[in-house]
């Protein structure tokens, strides 16, 4: 599939990292070293990434929800209208757009969330269904500008970390561009919000927006703090890193009142927001609970089964404790926007049901 800007770059492979070896036993520390005749699973290659983003950081998620408030219906919107959005830029809207293209499935989602409706889209942008048979003008990554431009759009709207680099060649195409992010849960009710008062679809925003709040709250609230978790994904070279509270996947592990082991950890390679793990520091850490993401479809291995298969790994408590598990692709990683809520919920129903 295309690569999808919304997230986290995705490897390019599935294949257990090379790095990952125990420390030596202490008279102290159970970890045992793995064995150097112990083969990780061979590395599968996959499609081009299905995500690449510019190394941008972004906001320091919180560990609880934002309390429920009570918002004022918004005004309806009046054309001219001039927004801020999640990219920082002014853009004037001259009016009600009725020509909207969407280059970004996190875009996509919000649109559509707010009761919106696209005329094209890029190809990742696959949900929800109704996407399916509208005309595509590129990937997310690589949009056509030509093609967007024969949709004669009165809107486009694209992701802003990702597609930075977008927005200039887009403005001009004589539509507004206008920029939505999701890095975390309050960019998501932000984008939201913005999406709606351009469209004209205020009170369905609000509406989306509060659904999604209450959603993560009822999620979150029974949950106990003081376990652990490493959200973990791969690259080509087979090395291992673990999403940090900035990412995306981290931001709703923190949610979820897990501590993060990697918080503190500088980010290193390829995806902004993770940090690069050893074999080592992973024995080290030993959290509660490993989370895997793997951006290769199958049949590429799971990142989770090539961790498993690893003798020396399973003194880690967390698969020891039979909590490894594998995260959905889509609303972990893919897909960041509106479905954060039901993202929430899967890693709540994951944490909430262990011992």
């Amino acid at each position: 599939s295309e690569p999808d800007p919304t997230s986290t770059p995705s490897p390019t492979s599935t294949p257990m990292p090379t790095n990952t070896s125990a420390p030596a036993p202490t008279a102290t520390s159970s970890p045992t070293a793995v064995p150097t005749n112990t083969p990780a699973p061979a590395p599968t290659a996959t499609p081009e990434p299905t995500a690449t983003t510019e190394p941008t950081a972004t906001p320091e998620p919180t560990a609880t929800t934002p309390p429920a408030t009570s918002t004022p219906a918004p005004e309806p919107a009046t054309y001219p209208l001039e927004v801020m959005d999640m990219a920082g830029q002014t853009v004037v809207i001259p009016a009600k757009p009725v020509r909207i293209v969407s280059v970004s499935p996190t875009a996509t989602e919000m649109l559509y969330a707010v009761g919106g409706e696209a005329i094209a889209r890029d190809t990742s942008s696959t949900y929800p269904a109704e996407v399916a048979d509208l005309p595509e003008v590129g990937g997310a990554y690589s949009p056509s500008f030509e093609t967007i431009a024969a949709q004669r759009p009165d809107l486009i709207l694209v992701e802003a970390l990702s597609q930075a680099r977008f927005l200039q060649p887009l403005s001009q195409l004589g539509a507004p561009v206008v920029a939505v992010r999701a890095a975390s849960l309050e960019d998501v009710v932000k984008s939201l919000r913005l999406v709606g008062e351009i469209t004209g679809n205020g009170e369905a925003a609000e509406a989306a927006a509060q659904d999604i709040t209450d959603r993560i709250t009822a999620a979150a609230e029974p949950l106990e703090p003081g376990k652990s978790a490493l959200i973990l994904i791969s690259d080509a070279d087979r090395n291992l890193y673990a999403a940090k509270p900035q990412s995306y996947p981290g931001a709703i592990a923190a949610i979820t009142k897990l501590s993060n082991p990697a918080a503190d950890l500088p980010d290193v390679g390829p995806f902004p927001g993770f940090t690069l793990l050893s074999g080592e520091q992973l024995f080290t850490m030993n959290p509660d609970f490993l989370f895997t993401i793997t951006p290769a479809p199958p049949p590429a291995p799971r990142l989770s089964d090539a961790l498993a298969a690893v003798p020396a790994l399973s003194m880690l408590q967390a698969i020891a404790n039979g909590q490894l598990h594998e995260l959905d692709l889509q609303i972990f990683l893919r897909n960041q926007g509106p479905r954060i809520a039901e993202a929430v919920e899967a890693m709540a129903e994951l944490v909430g049901g262990s011992s």
